[in-house]
């Protein structure tokens, strides 16, 4: 009976055994048809286009999808397989190379600005956009708005246009501006999650939402300072594009409910008449108005029109002439992380070798750090700065140039350039530090699991996710934390000419504009990254220059599926979340904050109004 059984055994093993590497390898067989399917796929998109024509006579159609970013952020194959969407990006420079590109191009008649789809767009890449606009309109071609809907961001850029066309059953009103959190500490303490934190400046909020359920006085100041200054600047702006009385939209929203009531609640109608947009016509009437400007496409019973990705791919120049004296800019966009990090993120060790890899160049006569950040590990951050030290010190002459935020970490980067842009709306500041550590103790004691054992030392084993901190290691991380504040207080004052004391009255975690910064001595100039550029060349002692940017080398897999993604974007189904999802995605981002703290000695300097931003 023994043996009988013995057998079966083996043989139940044996077939799970066999079940199971079927399984793998049906699995594996699987993905890699999938992933051959999209090689195929991209390679005969790209074989089977000939390369886009310009004709003649046509419009530039700027249509982004999704936000405005300075930097794509990595795609891979594993993540599309887990059924993750596609991020919806449009590059800025893309934006702004097509427009400089089309304004002395004779092809090009007009611009639309087809802006149903475009996301969100933080003001200081508004702005340069909007820049773009109005120089192109200095060749004396028209720029026509349309939409059936406009959103905050497609108004601001809209307001640069000739003529805005609106959809009668559309609206174009702004709201304002706004930063929320989600707090969670009530959420954690049911739960008996303990919050480890230890921290330096009062105004240091990136860890509230852990151990608060509602902003501090302190943080609110702060965060209303700086939207203040952005609606100001936002309003402004449109008021003085679109010739209204400064004042007007601020005055509209306060009574909102009486002015939508005085054209019978129609926000088409409201946006008419308070001069927002010129004209509400319907897809139809806009279709055949714009083919009366430029022609008809008759294989599209569109008007001709040529997409600025289309455009760019047929008019852009390749590559950069060798014997040019170079202004190498190297984009930083995204949370700071210790080691390598893909594109749209910033590895301290990955982004030190793209500051190597244009150091090392013998072209290369200044260094342009683009900051899109709102900072991250501490031991990253000064990697990276010290990186830039080196190349100063070899001669190269450093410009960090601010994009939407450059705070904390971001700030860190920056701190010892030779000159710091930024743009008046720009958050900058924030230099603070903190340390956060979840442990779950007394959460697995609740259900009967607990941790112990011996060690040889009053630290070994003092911080761990089951076991809590005791509080010899505590203060250890506490010392380290005032020590990382007083670390980035000397390097912000070295690097700028301030005392220790001057820079900590204007620091305890505190954000900036970027023109208060500017009084403040925090930045030297204002203005974009093509005036930064500018100062590098000037600063690197050449008059005529050309513009290299510095890239990681994207792998095979990234580059198909790139060419894949911008190849299908036309055809792809525009797909809105739902509430209950954006909740969910809101509230996997704010925990997934968590996750990406990776310093090794826990010190982090991030901007916690830069993680509210939408």
């Amino acid at each position: 009976m023994r043996t009988s059984s013995r057998k079966k055994s083996g043989l139940f093993r044996r077939f799970f055994r066999l079940l199971w590497r079927s399984i793998k390898a049906f699995n594996t067989l699987v993905f890699s048809l999938i992933f051959l399917f999209l090689i195929a796929g991209v390679l005969f998109l790209v074989f089977n286009q000939r390369g886009p024509s310009i004709p003649n006579g046509v419009a530039l159609v700027l249509n982004p999808k999704g936000s405005l970013v300075e930097q794509q952020t990595f795609v891979g194959a594993a993540s599309l397989l887990q059924g993750n969407d596609l991020p919806q990006e449009a590059l800025v420079k893309d934006i702004t190379d097509a427009l400089a590109l089309a304004k002395d191009d004779e092809r090009i008649a007009l611009v639309v600005l087809d802006l149903d789809d475009l996301g969100q767009g933080l003001l200081p890449k508004l702005e340069r956009v909007a820049a773009a606009i109005v120089d192109f309109k200095t060749s004396g071609k028209q720029v026509i708005a349309v939409a059936d809907n406009y959103s905050q961001s497609a108004l601001f850029l809209a307001a640069q246009a000739d003529e805005v066309l609106l959809n009668p059953e559309g609206m174009a009103i702004p709201e304002g501006f706004a930063m929320y959190n989600p707090f969670f500490k009530s959420f954690l303490d049911k739960y008996e999650v303990t919050v480890n934190l230890f921290k330096v400046g009062k105004y240091k909020s990136a860890a509230d939402p852990f151990t608060r359920d509602s902003i501090s006085p302190e943080d609110s100041e702060a965060r209303g300072l700086i939207l203040d200054a952005w609606w100001a600047s936002y309003t402004t702006e449109i008021e003085t594009a679109r010739g209204m009385a400064a004042g007007s939209i601020d005055e509209m929203l306060q009574n909102a409910t009486d002015q939508l009531q005085s054209v019978g609640g129609n926000l088409a109608e409201l946006s008419l008449k308070k001069g927002l947009v010129d004209r509400l016509v319907t897809a139809s009437e806009r279709r055949n108005y714009l083919i009366e400007l430029v022609g008809e496409d008759t294989d599209k019973k569109n008007y001709r029109g040529v997409s600025y990705t289309q455009y760019l791919y047929a008019a852009r120049s390749p590559i950069v002439k060798p014997e040019a004296n170079r202004v190498a800019v190297i984009t930083a966009v995204g949370n700071i992380l210790d080691g390598d990090a893909p594109t749209g993120e910033i590895g301290g060790r990955s982004l030190s070798k793209l500051i190597r890899k244009a150091a090392s160049n013998e072209r290369v006569a200044a260094i342009v750090v683009r900051i899109d950040s709102g900072g991250g590990s501490k031991t990253a951050s000064e990697i990276i700065r010290s990186e830039l030290s080196a190349a100063q010190a070899s001669g190269i002459p450093v410009v960090a140039s601010m994009g939407s935020f450059a705070a904390s970490g971001g700030y860190w980067i920056a701190a010892s350039a030779d000159e710091i842009w930024a743009s008046p709306t720009t958050i900058t500041g924030s230099i603070g530090i903190f340390g956060l550590l979840p442990t779950f103790e007394k959460t697995l004691a609740r259900y009967g699991i607990y941790s112990d054992g011996v060690t040889t030392t009053p630290i070994a084993g003092g911080a761990s996710v089951m076991r809590g901190v005791t509080p010899v290691y505590g203060e250890v991380l506490q010392t380290v934390i005032e020590a990382g504040y007083q670390q980035f207080l000397t390097t912000v004052a070295d690097g700028r000419g301030m005392t220790v004391e001057s820079v900590h009255e204007i620091a305890q975690g505190r954000i900036w504009t970027g023109k208060k910064a500017q009084e403040l001595g925090l930045v030297d100039e204002l203005g974009d990254l093509e005036q930064a550029i500018n100062a590098a060349a000037k600063l690197g002692s050449v008059d005529e220059h050309s513009v290299w940017h510095v890239e990681p080398e994207r792998s095979a897999e990234e580059a198909i599926l790139r060419t894949l993604m911008k190849s299908t974007a036309s055809i792809l189904p525009k797909t809105t979340a739902n509430p209950v999802s954006q909740m969910t995605h809101l509230i996997k981002e704010e925990l997934g904050f968590l996750q990406r703290l990776n310093d090794p000695q826990h010190a982090y300097v991030i901007c916690g109004e830069c993680i509210a931003l939408p």
